[in-house]
């Protein structure tokens, strides 16, 4: 069976200390572990004021995190964030269809000379550009 790779960003009560941010992290991580997932990075961005008020809350915080799991996944890591009443908002993002970790992996660890380089594009000035057309 193969994995899909999602992006999960979602926005927290403000109003939450230290260790209800790390509940619940802990209760996510927990959920994607269950439901036979991994996830790969958990990036907090911090306090951040709102676009427009969301429960009566003009600032959040905000988080992204990028997992890989079974396409039921989002589902039940969307069902137990509408339930949980500290998150505000939340999206998830399919990134990939067929996520091969091993392959990942293996791109990782190769050396940077072995990898391919890009071909350097020249740039014509508008100038040079003009010369041609006359």
């Amino acid at each position: 069976m193969y994995l899909r790779k999602y992006e999960v960003f979602f926005i927290v009560d403000p109003d939450l200390g230290d260790s209800e941010l790390k509940s619940l992290e802990t209760k996510l991580k927990d959920v994607i572990s269950r439901e036979g997932g991994k996830c790969l990075s958990y990036a907090p961005w911090g306090k951040r004021k709102l676009a427009y008020p969301v429960k009566k809350r003009t600032r959040g915080h905000y988080f992204i995190m990028e997992v890989a799991g079974s396409p039921m996944l989002p589902h039940e890591l969307e069902r137990n964030m509408k339930i949980d009443e500290r998150v505000l908002k939340f999206i998830t993002i399919k990134l990939e269809d067929r996520y091969e970790p091993e392959k990942e992996m293996a791109v990782e660890s190769k050396p940077q000379d072995e990898q391919p380089k890009e071909e350097k594009q020249t740039e014509v000035s508008s100038s040079e550009e003009q010369k041609e057309v006359e």
